[in-house]
């Protein structure tokens, strides 16, 4: 099969592509849209556009983006029949992932060659929450081989100092981490942010986007010059924000890591910090893991289990307001 997923990769580059270029940590990322459009549908979800000096000095993958309703016929990899289950692919040098009825998009990653593709069976039809995230699989694919791994989780960072703020849906992650953004905490996501996980543990942002709930707007009126479109999926309606839009409203940034916390709202008037097990960590942070990026389970595994081994995480209820959280994580951190 690893002859049959590097073919489809190969034949599948655009003739006349529109290419961009990302910095993501150790990874320079060379994107190939077949179209402008395409371009435009993902470019602005990346938080840093990779100079020359990057692209020279970092690892560098070439991903070709394609469509079927521009022009792109399906690749070998798509079945005959749309939707249906997931089907993934794990073999010695390839990986190669349809995603079913989770949306008609095929993921595609030649390790050796570091190049991938994205098709997608309607540009149209890519829903706002993959819009902020894009081409994460194979994202995650790219950094299986590195101290580096893409974690379900939000992450900000004061001076040299970055925290990982996992936690369950609703939990408050994306409320917490644009609060510190616009208190001059660096933001390095609210969804999937980079993790090192060796000795040197480290947060990084992929994206400069999120996804502000409805009922949360009225907190967040200033964040507003940054929205991009508003989203109604599964009923929520949702504001998507894009900061590489608007680099006036905040900094977008990694930092050393310095606390892993579980964010935990028990009804606590005030912050309040306290201890969790590493099993309740994991078991949070890795169950939308296995859906959004499946594959690889063993490798990363012994990467979270590496970190927990030396930075033991801790559980943080934030209390009503988001002055005295951030103070108390500043103070964490300190």
């Amino acid at each position: 099969m690893d002859a049959v997923v590097r073919d489809t990769i190969e034949r599948s580059a655009p003739a006349s592509p529109v290419t961009r270029s990302f910095a993501i940590a150790s990874v320079t990322l060379v994107v190939h849209f077949a179209t402008r459009r395409l371009a435009e549908l993902f470019s602005s979800s990346f938080a840093v556009t990779a100079t020359d000096a990057a692209r020279e000095q970092s690892d560098r993958w070439e991903l070709y983006v394609t469509a079927g309703d521009e022009g792109s016929p399906a690749p070998a990899l798509v079945p005959s029949t749309p939707g249906g289950a997931m089907r993934l692919g794990v073999y010695s040098e390839t990986y190669a992932l349809w995603m079913g009825f989770q949306g008609a998009t095929l993921y595609a990653v030649d390790v050796p060659r570091r190049r991938a593709l994205c098709w997608l069976a309607r540009s149209t039809d890519v829903p706002a929450w993959e819009r902020s995230r894009p081409f994460l699989p194979i994202l995650q694919v790219i950094f299986d081989g590195t101290p580096w791994m893409a974690v379900h989780a939000a992450a900000i960072a004061w001076g040299e100092r970055g925290i990982l703020l996992a936690g369950r849906g609703r939990a408050g992650k994306t409320s917490l981490a644009l609060a510190g953004l616009r208190a001059g905490w660096r933001f390095a996501g609210d969804d999937y942010v980079l993790l090192r996980t060796d000795a040197t543990p480290a947060i990084a942002p992929i994206y400069a986007t999120a996804r502000l709930r409805e009922d949360m707007l009225p907190h967040f009126r200033e964040l507003e010059p940054a929205r991009r479109e508003i989203s109604e999926e599964t009923d929520e309606r949702r504001h998507e924000l894009s900061f590489a839009l608007t680099p006036e409203i905040g900094t977008i940034g990694g930092a050393r890591l310095a606390a892993v916390l579980l964010l935990e709202r028990g009804g606590a008037a005030m912050p309040i910090f306290s201890a969790v097990s590493r099993t309740a960590f994991l078991a949070t942070i890795a169950g939308a893991m296995g859906v959004a990026t499946p594959g690889h389970d063993k490798t990363r595994a012994a990467k979270l289990f590496r970190l927990l081994s030396t930075m033991a995480p801790r559980r943080f209820d934030p209390g009503f307001t988001f002055g005295p959280a951030l103070d108390a994580l500043a103070r964490e951190i300190a």
